[in-house]
């Protein structure tokens, strides 16, 4: 008897799922926390001052005073960084009848503004060095690995561990510069290392279940509590031990998007921006490095 199955049957109506999968990441934990501000020149600037060291401070009755010479200010400043991600779909693409979207140009949209923010947040972590640019050259903006200069904790490239004594030592060393510590942003592998620690760990709990996770979200430290963040772009060779109070992205040109110029028969679009970092009190901030 001949049965009629699928693999012979002409007709049979195409399966698509309307779910589309996109395991990318886009989670930008630093540049999400940081404050915003407005930058005015591509070159940004702020003023940071100090306070004197204490003294012993009494004066004879009667006495004449004693006038110091203030401390002058430290002026600072960061490179702006022009941040573009373009897009385009023919018009036919756009026509289609599509599985999972309506507009296949605001699917791409949304796609090219995750990708860009994952692309400033690279640079905050990443840049090294803030680069002026010329014609030929791309401005850069200095990341965090540029602006904190005072507090850095190397082993002289050797790679070590990160154990709760140097999670500590980095805490400290930005707490006596004047600091308050309040997050320390970390890779995925080093995130696990410090939810090992038990000496001054705060656990999280569930409150509906009442078990607890064996996860660090919180440290308790001698010198305050600061907040554990797994960011997928940190790498395992350092931590950030921040004050984020001090840190601002100064916008130049905040995000916008643009059609480009009608050519053929398609349909094309940019997003672009300009900005930069801004770390008013580097000293109360701490890079731990040559980890393992």
């Amino acid at each position: 008897m001949a049965t009629l199955t699928t693999y012979a049957t002409v007709g049979t109506k195409e399966d698509l799922s309307d779910i589309i999968t996109n395991i990318a990441v886009d989670q930008t934990p630093i540049y999400s926390m940081f404050g915003k501000e407005k930058s005015t020149a591509t070159y940004h600037e702020w003023l940071e001052d100090t306070l004197r060291s204490p003294k012993a401070n009494k004066l004879v009755e009667g006495a004449d005073y004693t006038v110091d010479a203030p401390a002058s200010r430290t002026r600072k400043g960061n490179y702006t960084q022009i941040f573009t991600q373009a897009y385009g779909v023919t018009k036919t693409q756009e026509a289609v009848q599509k599985a999972g979207i309506k507009s296949e140009i605001a699917y791409q949209m949304a796609k090219a503004m995750k990708e860009v923010a994952r692309d400033v947040e690279k640079a905050i972590i990443e840049n090294a060095a803030a680069v002026a640019g010329n014609a030929t050259t791309a401005r850069e903006l200095g990341g965090i690995p540029a602006l904190v200069t005072t507090n850095v904790l190397g082993n002289s490239g050797t790679p070590r561990a990160l154990t709760e004594t140097l999670l500590n030592d980095g805490i400290q060393a930005a707490w006596e510069a004047g600091g308050t510590p309040d997050t320390v942003v970390v890779s995925g592998k080093q995130k696990r290392v410090i939810s090992g620690f038990t000496a001054g760990s705060t656990k999280t709990i569930d409150p509906a279940d009442k078990k607890l996770i064996n996860a660090v979200d919180v440290y308790e430290s001698d010198f305050g509590i600061v907040k554990i963040i797994a960011d997928r772009f940190m790498p395992n060779d350092k931590a950030f031990i921040l004050s984020k109070d001090y840190w601002k992205v100064a916008y130049l040109r905040p995000f916008t998007q643009e059609d480009l110029q009608p050519q053929g028969s398609r349909m094309e679009k940019v997003i672009e921006g300009e900005l930069t970092l801004v770390g008013r009190a580097e000293k109360a901030n701490t890079i731990i490095k040559d980890l393992q």
